[in-house]
């Protein structure tokens, strides 16, 4: 009998002890919206994106790379940062700016997350944008698998949460040995997953959106399977960069 693949959803990134990642596949996911911006400006033509925690340490990197064309983006609280290029709206990522730039990126909740994961052997980013091409990867990369949610503020997240369960749900077909919170997530997927929209409007994180005007953000998460491109974080320097291309099949069952 095949030994049973550990397959462990942190509903926040303080939820994975230190030392809990290494040497497993991790998947960071922030729907609503960092994840899902990086997918949309690799897919725009961006070479790299460069996660910074902090707002000064995105500008000092900026400046630093000065020699190539650099693009800064991000966002406190909901609204884009005084004096960057871009926000963390995916629409804001076209060909046009994109093509052949840096990234430079800040956010309160996603490149946060991308940092603790990078402890992991291998750390893909997923959002329900690129969702059946990151399900190839997991089939075929069989390391124990973490699927890291960012989560709002310390809080947990539905629209994290209900792709996390979607990816559980994908697994579920092959022998996997699930932590209690990844029952909860598929668990949010078997209720929410036929309404994905829908989910994310009444989440906390899609109703904070509303407030600030960005009710088309909530639906561009919300596309399921409308790139192929699965983005990897790499290191030294930190960056994520596009790390696989295709998809066999749609995984989607709802």
């Amino acid at each position: 009998m095949a030994k049973e693949r550990d397959v462990q959803v942190h509903l926040l990134p303080e939820l994975a002890p230190p030392g809990r990642l290494a040497g497993g596949l991790a998947v960071v996911i922030d729907v609503l919206r960092a994840t899902t911006t990086i997918i949309h400006a690799l897919a725009a033509g961006c070479v790299a994106v460069r996660p910074c925690l902090e707002i000064e340490e995105a500008r000092t990197l900026a400046a630093e790379l000065k020699k190539c064309k650099v693009l800064l983006g991000g966002e406190r609280g909901g609204a884009p940062i005084p004096g960057f290029d871009l926000g963390n709206s995916p629409a804001e990522y076209a060909a046009k700016s994109c093509r052949g730039a840096t990234l430079v990126m800040t956010t309160t909740n996603g490149t946060r997350a991308l940092h603790r994961a990078a402890e992991a052997e291998r750390i893909l980013l997923a959002g329900f944008v690129n969702f059946s091409a990151v399900c190839e990867q997991l089939l075929h990369d069989k390391r124990p698998l973490h699927i890291v949610c960012a989560g709002t503020d310390g809080e947990v997240t539905l629209e994290d949460t209900l792709l996390a369960g979607a990816f559980v749900d994908c697994l579920c077909d092959t022998e996997v040995c699930l932590n209690d919170a990844a029952r909860l997530a598929w668990d949010c997927f078997e209720h929410h997953g036929c309404v994905v929209q829908g989910a994310l409007e009444i989440s906390a994180g899609g109703a904070n959106l509303h407030r600030l005007g960005y009710d088309d953000d909530i639906a561009a998460a919300a596309k399921v399977d409308q790139f192929n491109l699965v983005p990897e974080l790499r290191r030294e320097p930190l960056r994520v960069e596009v790390g696989a291309v295709g998809v066999v099949r749609s995984r989607w069952n709802k």
